[in-house]
């Protein structure tokens, strides 16, 4: 019963704060950086990693999941820029 207790405490905090005007400009904060064109893309590869983890994992991958990432060739690294 003392997990309910501290989960309604922290509850009742964290609505504290959402009302207070510092909480008014965390959301506001929130918001803009949610409809961010930059935000929505880093979270849509997210989702594809975390699906491509989880796909593996149920199809009985021996590395239960966590693959080696695969170095891709990338037009920043100091590497593409040799001579060829």
């Amino acid at each position: 019963m003392g997990n309910l207790n501290v989960m309604s405490s922290i509850m009742r905090n964290l609505t504290k704060l959402a009302k207070s005007p510092q909480g008014k400009k965390l959301v506001d904060r929130a918001q803009q950086i949610a409809k961010d064109p930059k935000t929505k893309e880093q979270v849509d590869k997210a989702k594809v990693k975390f699906a491509e983890m989880r796909d593996s994992a149920s199809k009985g991958g021996s590395t239960g999941g966590h693959q080696p990432a695969s170095r891709k060739p990338n037009s920043d690294s100091p590497d593409d820029h040799k001579a060829a």
